[in-house]
């Protein structure tokens, strides 16, 4: 079934506005701007590259899962719902350092204001497994009913897109670890919005959540203002030092380029030697 999502909807804002376009001008960043600030915006863009593909993983892992159900015992591993988490905590890491690259780069704005207010909870979040082994003993002599590790996930998915055309939506809770006695699955609030076919990713964890979707949603009106704001600010700092200077504006825009990715063919076993008999028994390099 080919899903279809609205334009507002987290995975597109993902796809267009948290993973900037590939010709978006802070992937390519010139050699005018100062080193660190350069290195900070480049952390920027890749950790929110990472952000997008494991939303993007995380929807195609939760409507894969059902038919993992549909497997017996022994081929059910239940490594797309492992995945799932994996991926909501690698959002939990990126946002971390986001938070911590906006500050240092003294970023403001409501824009700014919004998604640091949406991810308050990251702090807590990211020293829960950062520091795990020594919050286990708390964790365990807790009188609370949340004593997971890696606590909950949650969203809501529509019955037709999984297989159940008669159930009009899903609310789907998922736990990492073993579920103790009279422990707290999920808190389960219903949106004001659903999001359509699947969305509103929570994660929940030593008392805290992480609502996923608004998380995206507010980091794409900072990285598309990030983008304009730089291009429109060193683009009118170049103009100015190519007048003073009379030095070519491309010049000064020059860049090492947006991410590389390289395949080389290599015959493994095989020789430069050639077939002639006195060569016979000389070994030659593997061709690259």
């Amino acid at each position: 079934m080919q899903l279809q999502f609205p334009p507002k909807h987290p995975l597109i804002i993902a796809r267009t506005q948290v993973s900037l376009p590939e010709g978006a001008f802070i992937r390519a960043l010139p050699f005018v701007v100062d080193e660190t600030q350069r290195f900070r915006v480049d952390a920027m863009v890749m950790c929110a590259d990472i952000m997008a593909s494991a939303y993007a993983q995380m929807i195609e892992f939760a409507l894969r899962s059902k038919w993992e159900k549909t497997q017996n015992k022994e081929q059910r591993s239940g490594h797309l719902d492992i995945a799932m988490f994996q991926h909501a905590w690698s959002i939990v890491d990126q946002i971390y350092s986001l938070r911590q690259l906006l500050r240092s780069l003294a970023f403001n704005g409501d824009d700014v204001d919004a998604f640091m207010s949406a991810t308050s909870s990251v702090h807590v979040l990211r020293n829960r497994t950062d520091h795990l082994d020594q919050l286990i003993p708390n964790i365990a002599a807790s009188k609370g009913n949340s004593r997971s590790l890696f606590g909950s996930l949650t969203y809501f998915v529509l019955g037709a897109v999984v297989g159940a055309p008669e159930v009009e939506v899903f609310v789907v809770a998922q736990h990492a670890d073993p579920v103790r006695p009279s422990e707290q699955i999920a808190s389960i609030r219903i949106p004001g919005e659903l999001r359509k076919p699947i969305g509103n990713f929570v994660l929940t964890a030593a008392g805290d959540e992480l609502d996923i979707d608004t998380a995206m949603l507010t980091l794409g009106a900072v990285m598309t203002r990030t983008n304009e704001g730089f291009e429109k600010s060193i683009r009118a700092q170049v103009a100015q030092k190519a007048t003073e200077h009379g030095i070519e504006q491309d010049k000064l825009l020059a860049h090492y380029g947006a991410r590389l990715k390289i395949m080389l063919a290599m015959n493994v076993g095989k020789t430069t030697a050639q077939s002639d008999p006195a060569n016979e028994g000389k070994a030659g390099p593997a061709t690259l």
